[in-house]
């Protein structure tokens, strides 16, 4: 059934951002937290009057850009105009009218809105990433305690040796789509390398012996064969 909060019905999505551009407005820390997440993933525009230190360093070493603006002051068309081609519009300032204004704006230009301060269009998880492995965690605002708690407990479980799991998988399946004719057979070696706690333990060494440990189990298989 899908996640229902306020009649509102989220369904979890991985969306490329790659040729999108997300517009937060207020540059205090809840900004910084946004712009540091979406600054890997998207064109990343921060308006507001003032910057907090940290998101002023991340504007120099990344693809945030800020623009300094009196927010209060800022004329409806001038707000239009930043949300003119934006993919999604963060209100993340501490004013609730002025967050209200701009939301506003933001839906007549067609685009996603991101409340921090109630549910809306769109709901930014919490995010671990393991190489090739994403998984993002949500409790939709009711107990962001809750998402932080389950974070942490996920991340003492799926270890960097996750990601490089991942990596081995696709170049171990690309070898025996050369070596092993039949599809069930291919995906019988995968799996017996993904349960194999030898692959694991090499992994923890380095990619090279976990590769090595694999590679030696398809040999041992290609032999049986032949």
């Amino acid at each position: 059934m899908a996640e229902q909060t306020d009649g509102r019905n989220y369904l979890p999505l991985f969306i490329d951002l790659s040729e999108k551009k997300v517009v937060i407005f207020g540059g205090g820390s809840v900004g910084l937290r946004k712009a540091s997440l979406f600054s890997e993933y998207a064109q990343t525009l921060v308006v507001s009057a003032d910057f907090v230190p940290e998101l002023r360093d991340l504007a120099s070493s990344s693809s945030v850009e800020l623009v300094s603006m009196d927010l209060m002051s800022a004329p409806d068309e001038k707000l239009k105009e930043f949300v003119s081609d934006a993919f999604l519009v963060i209100p993340a300032t501490n004013i609730a009218k002025l967050n209200d204004r701009i939301e506003k704006f933001a839906r007549m230009s067609g685009a996603l809105v991101n409340r921090v301060d109630m549910a809306d269009d769109v709901v930014i998880p919490s995010v671990i990433k393991r190489g090739g492995l994403t998984i993002g965690i949500s409790t939709f605002g009711s107990s962001p305690a809750m998402s932080k708690y389950t974070r942490r407990k996920i991340e003492t479980f799926i270890t960097p040796q996750y990601g490089d799991m991942i990596r081995l998988q696709d170049e171990v399946r690309n070898i025996l789509k050369t070596k092993v004719e039949d599809q069930k057979d291919r995906k019988a070696i995968l799996w017996e390398i993904l349960e194999d706690r030898a692959v694991w333990d090499a992994l923890e060494i380095s990619y090279e012996k976990g590769y090595n440990a694999a590679y030696d189990i398809v040999q041992e298989h290609i032999s049986k064969k032949g």
